[in-house]
């Protein structure tokens, strides 16, 4: 059974600092892969205007308390 993890992706969209969770089966997500997903989500953007990406383990749903629940 595989568990999944989360990971906080922050990265500069042109001048604006943005960030999004990431959802992923492995227990590393590098900064290449995380521009995928960035860039799926802005897709009408250019490529390179996607800049300084960092990504920060958030942990896996297990590592909840009792009683919480993940929003997606």
């Amino acid at each position: 059974m595989s568990r999944n993890h989360y990971f906080l992706v922050s990265y500069r969209l042109g001048k604006q600092k943005k960030s999004t969770e990431v959802q992923a089966g492995a227990s590393v997500l590098t900064p290449e892969q995380a521009r995928y997903h960035i860039e799926s989500l802005h897709s009408s953007e250019l490529p390179s205007e996607i800049t300084d990406i960092q990504v920060t383990p958030r942990g896996g749903a297990s590592d909840l308390e009792p009683g919480q629940q993940r929003q997606t």
